[in-house]
This record gives C-alpha cells, sequence and structure tokens, in this order.
C-alpha cells in the first residue's frame, strides 16, 4: 500500500475518532492545514469523500463509513504488528554484555552466570572486566548493558538505574598460622607491625587501610606486594605471614575451610552496597539477570 494511502487511513481514523480536524491537529501535534491536506490526499486516491464539516465537526458520508470500518481494522493490525516486532527485538536480543568491575563476591557472580545460561540457553553473555570508569564509559557509550559495581550516589548516580545486591564489609584477614590470630584485641601498632599484601593507593580498600593508619598517626601500612587481583592477593595472603583486607564476602569459602583467619581488628567504615547500573528500562535479559543475582546473592551473601 502507498504510504500516502496508510498515512492517510490512520489520520482520517483519528480525525473521526476525535470527532473534528481541529482536535485532531492538536492530538497528532501537527498543523491543521497539513491534516486537511492529507485528508484531501486520501480521498483524491479513493475517488470520494469521507466526511463533511458541520458546526460541531466531522460527519462520516456513507463512502467514508465504510473507509472507517476499514481503517478500523487497519490500525488495529498495524498495532498488533508493532506489537510483535517489539516481542521479537526482545527475544532475538540475545547478547548481553556486562561489565563487571571485580567488586562483586566472585563465587555468587559466577553461580548467577551459569544459571542465567542453563535456564534460558537461547540467552549468551560477554563479560568484560576493567575499571569502574571504563566499565561506566562502556555503558554510557552503549557498549555494554548493564554493568556490576558499588551502588554509586549523587551527581554520579544521574541518568542511571541501580538495583541493590547485598551490602559489603571490609575487614583485615590473616593466615591462620599468623600471630594476630591469637590476639583477641590487636591494637594499631600491632597491626603496624605486619607487613601487608595490597591493591593499588587508588583501590577503595587499600584507600580505607591507610586512612585507618593516618587518623591514629601511625605510619603504614607497610606493603610488601601490590597486587590487584583479588584472588591472587587472597592466595599471597593464605600462604604467607602478610596481612591483607577484603570485602567479607569474598573469602567466606576460604573462612570456611581455615585457610584464612578474620583479624578482631575494627574498621571503622560506610558499608557500601553493591549492585548493578543500567541506562533506562530493563529489557528481559537484564531483567532476568537481576531476578538471578538477587536470587542467589540473598541465599549466599544474606
Amino acid at each position: 500500500m502507498h504510504w500516502v494511502t496508510l498515512n492517510g487511513l490512520m489520520t482520517f481514523h483519528s480525525i473521526v475518532e476525535l470527532g473534528s480536524i481541529n482536535r485532531a491537529a492538536h492530538g497528532l501535534n501537527v498543523s491543521q492545514s497539513s491534516l486537511t491536506r492529507t485528508l484531501q490526499q486520501l480521498e483524491a486516491r479513493l475517488g470520494g469523500a469521507l466526511v463533511t464539516r458541520t458546526p460541531k465537526g466531522v460527519e462520516l458520508t456513507a463512502f467514508g463509513e465504510l473507509v472507517f470500518t476499514h481503517a478500523t481494522d487497519i490500525k488495529k493490525q498495524v498495532g498488533k504488528t508493532e506489537t510483535a516486532i517489539k516481542l521479537h527485538q526482545d527475544t532475538s536480543a540475545q547478547l548481553l554484555r556486562v561489565g563487571v568491575v571485580m567488586v562483586h563476591p566472585l563465587l555468587p557472580f559466577c553461580k548467577s552466570v551459569v544459571r542465567l545460561v542453563e535456564k534460558h540457553p537461547e540467552f549468551r553473555i560477554e563479560l568484560r572486566f576493567g575499571s569502574a570508569a571504563e566499565m561506566l564509559a562502556g555503558l554510557q557509550q552503549d557498549n555494554l548493558d548493564i554493568v556490576l559495581y558499588y551502588i554509586l550516589k549523587g551527581s554520579e548516580a544521574d541518568g542511571l538505574v541501580q538495583d541493590v545486591l547485598a551490602e559489603e564489609e571490609v575487614a583485615v584477614f590473616a593466615s591462620s598460622s599468623h600471630p594476630l590470630v591469637n590476639n583477641p584485641s590487636p591494637s594499631i601498632k600491632d597491626i603496624a607491625g605486619s607487613r601487608w599484601v595490597l591493591g593499588p593507593p587508588d583501590v577503595s580498600i587499600t584507600r580505607l587501610i591507610t586512612s585507618v593508619f593516618e587518623e591514629s598517626g601511625t605510619p603504614g601500612p607497610d606493603v610488601a606486594i601490590e597486587v590487584d587481583m583479588i584472588p591472587l592477593r587472597r592466595a599471597i595472603t593464605q600462604n604467607s605471614q602478610f596481612l591483607s583486607a577484603f570485602q567479607t564476602h569474598h573469602v567466606d569459602p576460604k573462612l570456611a575451610n581455615g585457610k584464612l583467619v578474620r583479624i578482631a581488628f575494627p574498621i571503622k567504615q560506610e558499608h557500601r552496597p553493591i549492585g548493578t547500573i543500567r541506562i533506562g528500562q530493563h529489557t528481559r535479559l537484564t531483567r532476568t539477570f537481576v531476578s538471578i543475582l538477587k536470587e542467589i546473592y540473598q541465599a549466599e551473601l544474606g
């Protein structure tokens, strides 16, 4: 069907539904003259008058009543087509692009990814790891669908949609053979007497530990090994006499088998929630993924 005819039929239908050309022009956000011209083009193409103008608006001619019936059917079909296209787009967009800043607990995250593709074999996941700046830039540039990171606040959160999954707590840990394990109340001097394995200075946990020393006026921490990879830092800690600091949910499995022990040293901190970040409404993929994340994180982290 020629586009003028389809456009004209939908315009004609709106005129009849709203009762006048003026109201239809307002409802469609076009000028009255433009709407009149579209109607005239349709009448010329179909070969007959569709409406007559009255002081109260428009009235259908006998020919117009026939055309209006068909226009109503066509409008319904157009609506069904639009719905089907949208559904197809939602279900055919099977690739979920996930940006990950590794502050999330590794085991629950891995379980969530595996469960998603096991329950929905039509889905495929592409994981990208990097810094917060890189992942958030990927989200803004539409290179990622969702990012796993801390929940952002203030101006950083403008334009973003976030879902909280869990809260983090940072604590000091050591191997089971470390001397501080048997100290029920170690002081900052005791902590300063040990060497550390920590991430780079700009990593949030390293900044937190550094602030503990600064607030007490004690030099430190004495970092023997700087490594950003949490699994590697964890492995070094459990096989050395170095202290380290982790989010507690990153070491829970190690605590269970005794490879790492939490040192009884209190750290003043703001418990930061971790979660997912996206732009705009959920897609079927992101909604399903977040639902699985929440289920697993709640079961394993409480």
